[in-house]
């Protein structure tokens, strides 16, 4: 068994390329948790990976998803998205989240935003998505939180400049790392929303 530290910038794809390199390279996901990794030996390519954001969704409609999941022989990883919020032990509003998923508890939806997927290699292409119609719309619950994110990046720094009667976005400490944090979440806002648009052209083609 050998066992990986891995932060992604791209929880998503990045994890998933990462994973299947893994696979490629002969080692097996055998378990997860915030920042690490344990694999075990196996053939090459003999598993595939995908990566699912579920984070929108209520611990119901999880379960629903995991059993599903189970019919289907696939195994899967629960993780969380939001790396330095563990929010163990207490509950946490998700504005971004659908219907009966916006209050989430520590036994339900708190560290599990994503799942990862792992089947056995049958040679054909591992999608999570029946067609593009789906994978646009997980998209765009995808960029959701960065959205919230970025709003409430913005309201605090107009908060501290208020409060300490300075200029919008200075040089301190706080406004350093809140304009980092506010970068990043633009960035993935952009990076989806073109990913979105990709999509939405593809699908026009077909129509």
């Amino acid at each position: 068994m050998s066992k990986s530290f891995k932060v992604f910038l791209n929880p998503i794809e990045g994890q998933e390329k990462w994973l299947n390199e893994k696979s490629a390279a002969g080692l097996k996901l055998s378990g997860v948790g915030r920042f690490t990794y344990e694999f075990t030996k196996c053939e090459p390519n003999q598993y595939q990976y995908a990566v699912d954001y579920i984070g929108n969704k209520s611990n119901i409609q999880r379960k629903e998803y995991e059993s599903f999941l189970d019919d289907l022989k696939i195994n899967y990883y629960e993780k969380p998205l939001n790396f330095g919020q563990f929010s163990i032990g207490r509950t946490k509003y998700r504005p971004y989240a659908g219907k009966g998923g916006k209050l989430a508890a520590s036994k339900g939806m708190i560290n599990r935003e994503i799942l990862i997927l792992e089947k056995e290699n049958n040679g054909k292409t591992f999608n999570i998505y029946n067609n593009v119609k789906d994978k646009i719309i997980a998209l765009k619950e995808r960029k959701k939180p960065y959205i919230y994110l970025l709003t409430f990046m913005i309201a605090m720094e107009l908060y501290f400049s208020y409060i300490n009667n300075r200029n919008i976005f200075g040089n301190n400490t706080s406004s350093i790392l809140i304009g980092i944090i506010g970068i990043f979440s633009l960035i993935k806002i952009i990076q989806l929303s073109l990913s979105v648009k990709t999509l939405n052209e593809k699908k026009s083609i077909y129509e």
